[in-house]
């Protein structure tokens, strides 16, 4: 695991380590252990991951996700030519 990670997000939200094993439901101790370079517990730090709304992999190794429209171009071939191509997110409505 990248420690370093981890010590930025909780130095970015100004979060103690104490306030932060409370919300998401990890001791203490197991935080400060991570921060020493103990190996998490998956399950335990992707609570930790939902906290701070990022990837597990991020959190874990560093890596970002990347762009989906990226990857949709990797796997499309391109040709010469004009086109329009429109992309449009579609978000569903709450009901009631």
């Amino acid at each position: 695991m990248d420690t370093s990670i981890l010590r930025k997000l909780i130095s970015e939200s100004d979060i103690s380590v104490t306030d932060l094993a409370k919300k998401v439901g990890v001791p203490k101790s197991t935080i400060n252990s991570w921060l020493q370079g103990v190996s998490p517990n998956i399950d335990q730090l992707n609570k930790v991951a939902e906290f701070f709304a990022v990837s597990l992999d991020y959190l874990a190794f560093g890596k970002l996700e990347s762009d989906p429209i990226e990857k949709f171009f990797e796997k499309v071939d391109l040709h010469v030519g004009t086109y329009e191509i429109s992309v449009k997110k579609i978000v569903k409505k709450r009901m009631g």
